[in-house]
């Protein structure tokens, strides 16, 4: 599936800017018509606390509760449940930091770091 979107011009997709959903379905059932496999059972589909979800066996640090309060949060209505960077606020208790040594460290502020300037980081919409 990956590579068919690839080839259909699947490119920086964890961008919003750049995602297309539609590409990738088109991918999958291409990619699935001979199978039984149900994109919508694995993607889209509500699923119970208990359930093992695909990506239990990775490890990224974040703590598994944690993880489902966020989703709950994310697909609240009214759009409240956006965790922002904890770089910049305070922390959200992730797990992150205790379970892997990370030490948050913050970028410089304002536009100078060492009495350069820094140059601004523009989006091209892909030109």
């Amino acid at each position: 599936m990956i590579a068919a979107a690839w080839r259909d011009g699947a490119r920086f997709d964890g961008w919003g800017e750049y995602f297309s959903f539609d590409r990738w379905v088109a991918a999958c059932e291409a990619g699935l018509a001979s199978t039984p496999v149900d994109l919508a059972w694995y993607t889209t589909r509500e699923r119970g606390y208990g359930e093992v979800l695909p990506w239990d066996h990775l490890d990224s640090g974040l703590d598994r509760d944690w993880l489902w309060e966020d989703w709950r949060s994310s697909v609240e209505p009214d759009g409240a449940g956006e965790v922002e960077d904890c770089r910049w606020t305070p922390c959200y208790e992730c797990g992150v930091c205790s379970s892997m040594g990370t030490e948050i460290q913050t970028g410089p502020t304002g536009d100078r770091l060492d009495g350069r300037r820094l140059l601004p980081v523009l989006a091209t919409n892909g030109r």
